[in-house]
């Protein structure tokens, strides 16, 4: 039995709802982007996919020791949608995190660190901070509708937990349910 996982940072109910009425009115501009649900708005540090049961307690341990190595900061998300790939050729439309994005740059390093411990695998791709609101199931240019939409500015917010989730894949889209949370110091 497996279950698929991933671990994240979880982000504040006020700031979810603002970045979900941000991606309903996308969804809303073009049928074909598809906004991401309310709850499932986070910054996804590592996905583990499918775990097996036997092996859980020890990516607990792995988090819970990168979570205690560092110091609860403060995070910005920047006031502009981003674009993997980007614009012109756009799957995934997300915000950035500005302030704090290193921070969360380091902490995603030592989970790298810690799973590879036992033996889960490291990232290829280089992380970037970001927040994803919405998906695009082909791949479609979006420069003239939303490079220049600003976003208000929602302040620091404070980053002290990381989390590990659960993904479970439902007809009408994933649920996310938490297994642990584990505080920074």
């Amino acid at each position: 039995m497996k279950n698929r996982l991933f671990i994240a940072v979880d982000i504040p109910e006020g700031i979810k709802k603002y970045l979900y009425e941000i991606g309903d009115s996308l969804s809303r501009e073009d049928k074909d982007i598809k906004k991401v649900p309310y709850h499932n708005i986070h910054i996804t540090l590592k996905f583990l996919g499918n775990v097996n049961l036997n092996k859980i307690e020890k990516v607990k341990h792995a988090v819970k020791k990168t979570a205690e190595n560092f110091n609860s900061f403060n995070y910005m998300i920047a006031r502009k949608l981003s674009a993997f790939s980007s614009f012109k050729n756009a799957r995934i439309v997300f915000v950035d995190i500005t302030v704090g994005g290193n921070k969360l740059i380091e902490i995603c390093s030592s989970l790298e660190d810690n799973l590879s411990k036992i033996k889960i695998r490291r990232e290829k791709r280089k992380f970037i901070p970001h927040i994803t609101i919405a998906r695009i199931r082909e791949k479609k240019n979006i420069e003239k509708l939303f490079r220049d939409l600003k976003l208000d500015s929602t302040g620091l917010v404070r980053c002290c937990k990381l989390t590990l989730f659960e993904s479970k894949l439902k007809p009408g889209g994933a649920e996310y349910i938490i297994i642990e949370e584990f505080s920074l110091k």
